[in-house]
């Protein structure tokens, strides 16, 4: 027993012995929800500021450049309003997340890659059940032919590459380089600027979305190569949407003009199988 005794009036001396990291810096990775942020300098594009996860302080460095779900250079700065207030659609009344890969360095956590999403993702999936074409809008998994119902759809398109601009959230396009509206073989999709069976639109005709013989639109087929006739599928141009296509896609809830919510997608992967011919480009 006196053995005992004097091996536990020596633990808390060596436990009293660690006084700091064991190690410093220190990695650290963190993936949690957004409970705050600052701005340092409001007038310095490259300013950094801080970034609170779970009510934790995260130093973001100025020069550090954050990830959105389709762009990979976004200034710290540009999360904010003029007036220095962080500056995420519907926040905080819907939670934003984000991934944070950082050093700990004298007690404090130094951000060096940043992700911010808005609710893992907001990934999705249905049928295009209708589409207000006035709006450059989709309806999905409602009741078909219906505006009313159903989850509302727009394609966060500032610069109009995949149909009408809808253009008041330019943080969480989707990308135009790299298209993320696209059917699942990597074609781009778009969505018709004006209603097909009134107008045609010359960036996105009707004419390149061909039709079986009972009038429904193909799901599956391969462009002629190129140069085609006037009015036939073009491989040079998008393919248009179509009531009934299957879609998986992301986004960002938002509101509209009129305080209503709806989805931007940065990305839409259409569940058609569109190929161009071997050997073109």
């Amino acid at each position: 027993m006196h053995l005992f005794g004097a091996l536990l009036a020596l633990v808390p001396t060596v436990l009293g012995q660690i006084t700091s990291l064991p190690y410093d810096p220190s990695p650290f990775l963190t993936t949690g929800f957004i409970t705050g942020g600052t701005l340092n300098n409001a007038s310095d594009i490259l300013s950094g500021g801080t970034l609170s996860i779970d009510h934790v302080e995260f130093i973001i460095p100025r020069n550090l450049l954050v990830n959105t779900p389709s762009l990979t250079a976004v200034a710290w700065s540009e999360m904010f309003t003029e007036e220095g207030v962080l500056n995420l659609p519907l926040w905080p009344e819907i939670s934003w997340e984000t991934q944070v890969y950082a050093n700990y360095i004298n007690g404090q956590f130094i951000a060096g890659i940043v992700y911010i999403f808005q609710e893992i993702l907001n990934a999705n999936q249905g049928f295009i059940t209708a589409i207000d074409y006035e709006k450059g809008e989709m309806r999905i998994n409602g009741a078909f032919g219906d505006l009313t119902t159903g989850h509302r759809v727009v394609i966060n398109d500032p610069v109009g590459r995949f149909g009408m601009v809808h253009g008041d959230w330019p943080l969480w396009t989707a990308d135009y380089d790299n298209p993320s509206i696209s059917t699942s073989t990597g074609f781009p999709v778009c969505l018709p600027r004006v209603d097909p069976a009134v107008e045609l639109d010359m960036l996105c005709p009707d004419y390149n979305r061909p039709v079986d013989g009972s009038g429904k639109p193909l799901t599956a087929f391969t462009f002629a190569a190129p140069p085609v006739a006037a009015g036939q599928p073009d491989p040079n141009l998008f393919v248009p949407l179509k009531v009934g296509d299957f879609l998986i896609y992301s986004g960002t809830v938002v509101p509209d003009a009129n305080g209503e919510r709806l989805l931007a997608a940065y990305a839409i992967d259409a569940n058609l199988g569109i190929y161009t011919t071997p050997g073109t480009s």
